[in-house]
């Protein structure tokens, strides 16, 4: 990761030199693609009426990657983003590989004043164990997470992977997440070779007759294997933080998003529906069951039409029934905390207001995972004057 450092105590010899190389270098105050600062600086808030930031502010160079743009914003004290792409992890789908790490990813936030990230893994649950290493030996006292999605390489819809991910060191595997990249519900599954390697390559590799996705519903009714699970999940507390599980609906139809729901929430589950189709109204009858829709700052801050977008969603939906998560870490995105910023100028330059913004980045991500509120903790807000 560029332009930032950090302190702490005393790792072994190896991990150190290793996280010497990763982030030695000091934050350069906000430095932009073009050497400039971010529209913020790094002291103070944004500037009254700022709408959706320039494509200068935020450009990205495609064969280095983003740089840390130095943005601050009161939205960003005490927020937690539950949706981060970070390494290690193979790339995602079209190729697209990770910016920075785990440990990158902590230590930036908290610089920023957040108070967690949530990293999500589509295919395995390496995202629990290193929520661990980052709680203990990077970041102590940071609310960091795992999120890990039942495609094929953790076996589909499978008891023995959800099991797993929950009794990981430390209990911070937290979201179990329908399938995604393997998802019946992305619609018919392209099986063209050249489209299998860019963005499923293991596809390639499955023995003849191998099912082309992993389903979770049939007829309107979700699986028996899919309930069960649900059911599962309901049951099991993390290892040593005794932590309840959170159920994600992945990739879904419109109509599985709100079956998923429905399950979950009838089994007493925090249930987040994945970036689902803001306007079909299956989505406004799951929020009304007391599901979050998450909607993803990557489809946000790039455009001005983007930002309209979700200044309109959320008032038609209801800031109370979402969560803001960035979708971003990879290489053709800004870095989290800089797409948070740039979401919530957007954002409120068409009207969202600085409560609503709170809501979405900070008390209704604390609510899903079970965390206490930023009151209960003794974290005051901004004065409401620098909140505009």
């Amino acid at each position: 990761m560029k332009n930032f450092s950090w302190k702490r105590g005393a790792l072994g010899c190896a991990a150190l030199v290793a996280l010497t190389v990763l982030g030695l270098a000091r934050i350069d105050a906000g430095q932009g693609t073009g050497g400039g600062r971010g529209a913020a600086g790094r002291g103070g808030g944004p500037a009254q009426g700022q709408t959706a930031a320039s494509p200068d502010e935020w450009r990205i160079d495609p064969m280095r990657g983003p740089v840390d743009l130095g943005m601050t914003d009161p939205s960003l004290i005490g927020a937690i983003d539950v949706h981060q792409h970070l390494d290690p992890d193979a790339p995602g789908a079209g190729g697209q590989i990770r910016a920075l790490d785990g440990f990158d990813a902590a230590i930036l936030a908290k610089q920023r004043g957040m108070r967690g990230v949530v990293f999500k893994t589509h295919q395995d649950p390496t995202s629990a164990a290193v929520a661990y290493l980052v709680r203990k030996h990077v970041v102590p006292g940071f609310e960091m997470f795992g999120r890990m999605a039942l495609n094929f390489s953790t076996g589909g819809i499978n008891v023995a992977a959800v099991e797993h991910f929950s009794q990981i060191k430390g209990g911070w595997g937290r979201i179990v997440e329908m399938p995604t990249r393997d998802s019946c519900g992305n619609g018919p599954p392209n099986m063209d070779p050249q489209n299998l390697a860019q963005n499923r390559p293991w596809m390639l590799l499955m023995p003849p007759g191998s099912s082309q996705c992993v389903a979770t519903a049939r007829n309107g009714e979700l699986l028996p294997e899919v309930k069960y699970v649900i059911g599962v999940l309901a049951r099991i507390r993390t290892v040593d933080s005794n932590g309840r599980m959170v159920l994600a609906t992945g990739h879904a139809t419109a109509e599985e998003h709100l079956l998923l729901a429905r399950e979950g929430r009838k089994q007493g589950l925090q249930v987040l529906l994945t970036h689902p189709p803001a306007n079909a109204p299956q989505v406004a009858e799951a929020v009304q069951l007391g599901a979050f829709m998450e909607m993803n700052a990557s489809g946000i801050y790039k455009t001005d039409a983007g930002s309209k977008a979700a200044a309109e969603t959320v008032k038609r939906i209801g800031a109370e029934h979402i969560i803001v998560g960035t979708d971003c870490g990879q290489t053709v995105n800004v870095y989290p905390t800089d797409c948070l910023v740039l979401a919530a100028r957007g954002m409120r330059g068409h009207g969202v207001t600085q409560q609503e913004l709170d809501l979405m980045y900070k008390v209704n991500p604390a609510k899903l995972l079970g965390l206490p509120s930023l009151e209960e903790i003794g974290v005051t807000p901004a004065p409401t004057a620098s909140r505009q």
